[in-house]
């Protein structure tokens, strides 16, 4: 006679993560193929062959953004529905850390429209240049209203967590922009264009993050 060993615990941890990564690459392939879609009509009609690589790569970006944030949100206002989408132990979690979820969630949501803001101003997008500026300073500003209070209402694990990984983006920033700046300048490389760095910035923070979470264990199954 044999019994089975595996903590009960161990399958629910594993249904968990299956359920994240489908609903995850069935909501990113639906939504990235309606925004490729979307730019191919769109530089067809403005008699472009494709979109330029930096406006392309940012929209990309603010996408990301916005579908995480709109999953974290989502997450903190129905804790039942974040106890599956986001990695938390149960409902009682997302209940305690709601706060920390919204501003969060709503930082990463203004800062990626102040991101497709920018990509979609003109020559190449739809928006005039005073829009597409109010759109994106103030998207960058009220961002940083919801981060810092996110950073007041921290516990003492997300505090040391913001503060490494601002240290981290700091290293990835000197290392990639500085290394590309680099390159430019002996002609190794092409010179960024101002949207490029912007982008930059918003990857390697989000990186950082990921790195400093992974670090402390936050990562983990649960």
């Amino acid at each position: 006679m044999t019994s089975d060993t595996t903590p009960p615990r161990a399958s629910t941890k594993w249904r968990k993560l299956l359920f994240q990564l489908m609903g995850g690459l069935i909501f990113g392939a639906l939504v990235g193929y309606g925004a490729g879609h979307w730019a191919g009509g769109y530089a067809a009609a403005r008699g472009l062959e494709s979109l330029p690589p930096s406006v392309t790569i940012a929209g990309m970006v603010a996408v990301i953004y916005i579908l995480m944030s709109a999953l974290v949100l989502a997450g903190s206002i129905s804790p039942a529905v974040g106890a599956k989408i986001l990695n938390v132990e149960d409902a009682d979690e997302v209940r305690e850390m709601q706060s920390q979820f919204v501003t969060s969630g709503a930082a990463m949501l203004v800062w990626g429209l102040a991101l497709l803001g920018l990509a979609l101003a003109a020559p190449v997008g739809p928006l005039a240049p005073p829009v597409a500026l109010t759109i994106g300073a103030g998207g960058l500003i009220i961002g940083l209203v919801f981060a810092v209070k996110g950073y007041r209402d921290a516990d003492e694990l997300m505090l040391a967590t913001q503060l490494e990984a601002g240290a981290i983006t700091y290293g990835l920033v000197l290392v990639v922009v500085g290394g590309w700046a680099i390159g430019a300048h002996l002609g190794y490389a092409p010179a960024p264009a101002p949207l490029d760095l912007l982008t930059a910035f918003y990857v390697l923070v989000l990186a950082a993050s990921f790195i400093a979470a992974g670090r402390r264990g936050m990562l983990r199954l649960r």
